[in-house]
């Protein structure tokens, strides 16, 4: 629950927010700004297409800790 905490916060960023258009013009990740072009699976891929978080972020953001 805190990493969703986390992302909404990150998602809520002004920064963020400007970088949305950017990150789908360039393929870049909307939070981290880094280059999202490689990911491991279909759907890691549309996920992208969806939010434009990299395969990185979307690791952090979405994993499930035991």
């Amino acid at each position: 629950m805190d990493r969703l905490q986390e992302l909404i916060g990150a998602l809520s960023d002004k920064d963020v927010r400007l970088r949305s258009y950017a990150a789908k013009q360039n393929q870049l990740c909307k939070i981290c700004a880094r280059p999202a072009n490689s990911f491991r699976t279909s759907l890691s891929k549309l996920e992208y297409s969806i939010s434009f978080i990299c395969q990185a972020c979307q690791d952090y953001y979405f994993s499930i800790d035991e």
